[in-house]
């Protein structure tokens, strides 16, 4: 035997370690993208606030992960990818203790902004050390497995949420991050090895990333408030033109920049444009089903958080299945028809889905929720193999941070958007509804629709007490016209999922033959 071969065998475990390691941190950082969605109904209760506010809850979170996950990745090809990934850790654990203890709605809002601060530090060192460590033969499985656990972390949310809640509190969704953040912190302190980008710039591009953050910012919040304040109102029609107006400053300052937050030609790569345009769309797509279907689950049918988590399952436990071996198979016959075929599974899911009513049982939604799964399950892996292979290597860091932006930006409007379509839909539905009941006294119907507008969305305080039949009646009214616009706001997503399969055909190749560089 050779005296080299133990210490080869001793690096080959090592990756896989390394593997294993970035991946619980990365489960834990996608799971906290939509492990809240389960507990909503329970923090709007706890802090007596609206759909609008519990929003933010979600996508301050979001917003600030993808705000900073560009400049994150440049700052770990400068400094290192293991000391960003260790100090975003530690703040993402430290962080989620004080989200757990929050006292009330803003501060908890607050905390999420910290969270997900440490969260954006994490995200691109871990996909960046993995496209370094991992050789030619290996590196399409590794990708493929990093994509499905982001997948399941995310789709898993609501189980893993329920559960815990159910067992104590919402509180626990946060702090349960503390045992596995310490015990993920440690281990990479010994087994993962630094590297750098030798080559690149130690300047900071300070203004794409303001003005980057700040049109994101005035987008979402139009997005989220549009119902509260009137979506033609002044306000939010500046927020609209300010948001675009930062996007194009934007992209005038990044193409004058000579160390560019975001090097727009990569973007000339029609593939590398392509996959980050389905990971957008991906990530719309499951984060409106999740939303959707806790909000049925819960204030419709009365589900409990553990409950409405395992009707969810199936689209989980798909994902987890078919990802590794979508990764696997991607490498064999490249990524655009794996990808138009799973945003068409993922559209016919959500479209199976967009019949609801107040007698769908657990058992109808085995069916569609699978096939959403399938369809993100074969889409996953092979748009982040598309996107990291077909940007310069040793500008990887940047390339995972833009693959990541996009996908939570697709989040960030999944949740908006279609929280915008619901909210809007139920307002207007509800008021033809309540015009056809005489009896009812004008200043109650006003009471109702105010709450409504408002983005309160408990039954209890939406609806006033009123005994006999006009209250039985008023209650059903709500499930039923609650029920009529999540279904018109799951059509929403059905059409951009199969936007998605369109823009899946730009693909044009898949994981290329490329040599990794060495750790330092």
């Amino acid at each position: 035997m050779s005296y080299l071969e133990p210490a080869s065998q001793s690096d080959r475990k090592r990756k896989w370690w390394i593997l294993i390691i970035l991946s619980v941190a990365l489960f834990m950082t996608m799971l906290d993208v939509t492990i809240v969605s389960i507990a909503l109904p329970h923090i709007m209760d706890a802090f007596h606030t609206s759909m609008s506010s519990i929003e933010w809850v979600i996508n301050m979170y979001v917003l600030v992960f993808a705000a900073l996950l560009i400049t994150a990745g440049k700052l770990g090809d400068i400094y290192g990818r293991k000391l960003l990934f260790l100090s975003g850790l530690g703040i993402f654990t430290m962080a989620s203790l004080i989200c757990g203890l929050s006292p009330t709605v803003n501060i908890l809002i607050a905390t999420r902004a910290l969270q997900a601060i440490g969260g954006a530090a994490m995200m691109p060192a871990t996909l960046s050390i993995l496209n370094i460590v991992f050789e030619k033969e290996n590196k399409g499985m590794a990708l493929g497995i990093w994509a499905a656990v982001a997948g399941a972390a995310a789709a898993l949310g609501p189980i893993i949420g329920g559960a815990l809640i159910d067992a104590y509190s919402w509180r626990l969704i946060f702090l349960i991050n503390l045992p596995v953040g310490i015990a993920a912190f440690l281990a990479a302190l010994f087994i993962v090895k630094e590297s750098v980008d030798s080559t690149v710039s130690r300047r900071i591009d300070i203004p794409g990333a303001v003005f980057a953050t700040t049109s994101l910012l005035c987008l979402t919040y139009a997005l989220v408030e549009g119902q509260k304040y009137g979506w033609t109102s002044s306000l939010i029609i500046s927020l609209f033109v300010a948001s675009f107006i930062c996007a194009v400053v934007f992209i005038f300052i990044e193409l004058r920049q000579p160390q560019p937050l975001v090097q727009l030609q990569l973007f000339r790569n029609v593939t590398f444009s392509a996959g980050n345009s389905v990971g957008l769309i991906l990530m719309f797509g499951l984060m409106s089903v999740l939303f959707l279907l806790v909000l049925f689950l819960q204030l419709v049918l009365g589900f409990s958080a553990i409950k409405t988590g395992l009707a969810i399952l199936p689209m989980p436990l798909v994902i987890i299945i078919v990802g590794p071996l979508s990764g696997r198979l991607s490498d064999r016959i490249g990524s655009r028809w794996m990808m138009f075929s799973g945003m068409l599974l993922t559209a016919l899911g959500i479209y199976l889905m967009s019949h609801l009513s107040l007698n769908t049982s657990q058992t109808d939604l085995i069916l569609p929720l699978a096939v959403c799964g399938l369809g993100m399950g074969l889409s996953m892996p092979p748009m982040t193999s598309a996107v990291i292979t077909n940007a310069p290597q040793e500008k990887s860091g940047v390339a995972s941070g833009v693959l990541t932006t996009a996908r939570n930006i697709g989040a960030v409007l999944g949740i908006s958007t279609i929280g915008a379509v619901l909210q809007n839909q139920l307002v207007k539905n509800f008021q033809v509804a309540l015009n056809q009941i005489p009896q009812l006294p004008p200043f109650i119907r006003d009471i109702i629709l105010a709450k409504v507008s408002s983005g309160d969305l408990r039954m209890g305080a939406t609806i006033p007490s009123i005994s006999g039949s006009l209250g039985d009646q008023l209650q059903l009214l709500f499930q039923e016209q609650f029920v009529h616009s999540l279904n018109t706001a799951m059509t929403v997503s059905v059409f951009v999922c199969l936007a998605g399969a369109v823009v899946a055909l730009f693909v044009h190749s898949h994981v290329s033959a490329r040599k990794p560089t060495h750790l330092v």
